[in-house]
């Protein structure tokens, strides 16, 4: 089994240039995005030392390639049955965070369909100039009407969490709407959580264009409350154990919001487990990231943790810190991060960002096993 995958990305001249010139923000974020990059061309030319370098600039992914089992699905039996679907049921197909493309909403409308659900797409879905009381409104609605069961989101992105922020608990929980999604969706799973109600991470438009058939056929049963249960080979990382928890988590990068707010999930009192993945983050982000939960008491006080893929990391891993130089993102947690963290430890979930992504139910108890050879996930 491959620990890391590694793919050549092309670089255009324009982001050459910005790097020879020393620009460290990128176009959507530098105060100078006015300057063309035709007038930038004119005056600044690469070296050749520079072109070799955007040339071998890499990305690599980990955990897409974890061995991955299905071992058997039991039937949902807890509080919350009544919350997971069945065909004929109208669901709300709305964006709550970035506005996708007509393309995405349109496959996700057709692939409810041919699951034997009513989708009922939201008002401002593919609306590229609404506001974030847009969004809301998608949302709210969602929640209130009686008619519908479930929450099927398009896309992730970004702006989750300033939605969130504006919804009330009480909502959630007189709604009881299962929601489906993930990345920057994180934060509507944290929501929930803490509403004491179930949710589904799981892939998004993407579900029914190029999601593999075993991830797909376990995101259709899950929604119905047929829950998977998976065993998973083991990374030289991982730290054996058992442990029991509900499960929480999510994005990274976008859990970090959920930390202090009114929907924190790690503070309902109750053990969990987390659950971590990103995109696109460097290997200073993600210890970062990391670092700033483990400050916050929020890895110290996990009964378990469970890492997904990291998916699009630059490479090679620029680590400039003391000396110290990683194999791979597994490898700066393992050393970093985890050595005074006494929990069982799974590497390499292949849930998030990569083509792979299985889908887990937060919010609801799991159970983590770690052994020598592989480690197991199910929920009790």
């Amino acid at each position: 089994m491959k620990k890391n995958s590694i793919r050549k990305t092309g670089i255009v001249l324009s982001a050459v240039i910005l790097f020879a010139a020393g620009c460290g923000q990128s176009d959507s974020r530098s105060s100078q995005a006015s300057v063309s990059d035709q007038s930038l061309t004119e005056n600044i030319q690469p070296t050749q030392n520079t072109q070799e370098q955007a040339e071998e600039m890499t990305e690599i992914s980990e955990g897409a390639d974890t061995i991955c089992e299905i071992t058997g699905y039991s039937e949902y039996s807890g509080e919350n049955k009544d919350m997971f679907l069945k065909k004929g049921d109208r669901i709300a197909v709305i964006a709550p965070s970035s506005y996708p493309t007509r393309e995405q909403t349109d496959a996700t409308i057709e692939g409810l369909r041919q699951w034997g659900y009513e989708p009922v797409e939201g008002d401002h879905v593919c609306d590229e100039k609404r506001t974030l009381a847009d969004c809301r409104a998608d949302i709210e609605k969602a929640l209130t009407d009686d008619s519908i069961k479930g929450i099927f989101c398009v896309r992730g992105g970004y702006g989750g969490s300033e939605v969130m922020d504006e919804l009330s608990l009480d909502m959630l929980k007189d709604s009881r709407k299962l929601i489906i999604g993930y990345s920057d969706i994180t934060s509507y799973h944290a929501g929930w959580t803490s509403a004491g109600l179930p949710s589904l991470h799981a892939c998004m438009s993407g579900t029914f264009t190029d999601l593999p058939d075993e991830c797909k056929e376990a995101e259709q049963k899950m929604m119905m409350g047929e829950i998977p249960a998976y065993r998973c080979s083991s990374t030289e990382y991982n730290k054996q154990g058992s442990a029991e928890g509900i499960l929480i988590g999510g994005n990274l990068s976008t859990f970090l919001t959920v930390i202090n707010t009114a929907y924190d999930c790690t503070k309902k009192g109750v053990p969990y487990i987390l659950f971590f993945e990103d995109v696109g983050e460097n290997i200073t982000h993600l210890h970062r990231y990391l670092t700033i939960l483990k400050n916050a008491g929020v890895l110290e006080k996990a009964e378990g943790i469970i890492f997904g893929e990291w998916t699009e990391v630059p490479y090679p891993l620029d680590y400039d810190s003391r000396g110290e130089g990683f194999k791979s993102i597994s490898d700066m947690i393992s050393k970093q991060i985890l050595p005074d963290i006494n929990v069982p430890v799974a590497f390499g979930f292949p849930a998030g960002h990569a083509d792979t992504n299985y889908p887990l139910l937060m919010g609801e108890k799991a159970k983590l096993t770690v052994e020598k050879d592989n480690f197991t996930l199910s929920w009790t």
